[in-house]
């Protein structure tokens, strides 16, 4: 009697069929529940667990690079140097990047007039970042990279942000959402401008 006949084959990949069937019906079935949800208010509850992040870091900043605006201006880091940088990498696709915004945004609304440069750069395409911009109401400044940032900027995921000092050093590098708006960042954020 054989045991790796013609009916254990068969068994066997239907075996295989079946549990792939499986996994991507189940795949699908969590798709489905996240994508039919508020998107909005299963943000806000994971807006109010996040936490401030710690600082800081002293590794040097590569000004070296370039990037554009949506309205399609090119932008080069260059001019940021002198000044304190608040450099976020992001996607519209990325549920922790659009968890962070709006104290991001709110960071912003504080800091603006402190002589901060907000930068906060994704690689997708301009008009779809732009809608969901203008969907979200966001005002701070959003860039799509020209090529790849320079290495000291690079990351196993996003969002990721680094801010940048006026003497050039990456004063502070986080990987993952953060509650940006928090009295320790804003003091840490505003310290380095003095």
């Amino acid at each position: 009697m054989k045991i790796f006949n013609k009916n254990f084959f068969i068994g066997a990949g239907a075996g295989i069929l079946f549990t792939i069937i499986l996994i991507a019906a189940g795949s699908y079935l969590i798709y489905w529940w996240f994508s039919s949800r508020d998107m909005s208010e299963v943000s806000k509850a994971l807006e109010s667990g996040l936490e401030a992040p710690p600082f800081p870091s002293e590794i040097l900043a590569d000004y070296g690079w370039t990037m554009k605006a949506l309205d399609g201006k090119e932008f080069n880091m260059a001019e940021t140097k002198g000044k304190v940088v608040f450099l976020n990498f992001w996607a519209t696709w990325c549920a922790p990047c659009v968890v962070e915004m709006p104290s991001i945004q709110r960071l912003y609304d504080k800091t603006k007039n402190d002589q901060v440069i907000f930068v906060c750069v994704t690689e997708e395409e301009s008009p779809k970042v732009s809608r969901f911009i203008k969907e979200k109401g966001f005002t701070f400044p959003i860039y799509t990279m020209s090529g790849k940032p320079p290495g000291v900027f690079k990351t196993r995921g996003i969002p990721a942000t680094f801010i940048l000092s006026p003497e050039g050093k990456v004063a502070f590098g986080h990987v993952g959402s953060a509650k940006w708006d928090d009295e320790k960042s804003i003091e840490f954020i505003k310290g380095l401008s003095k």
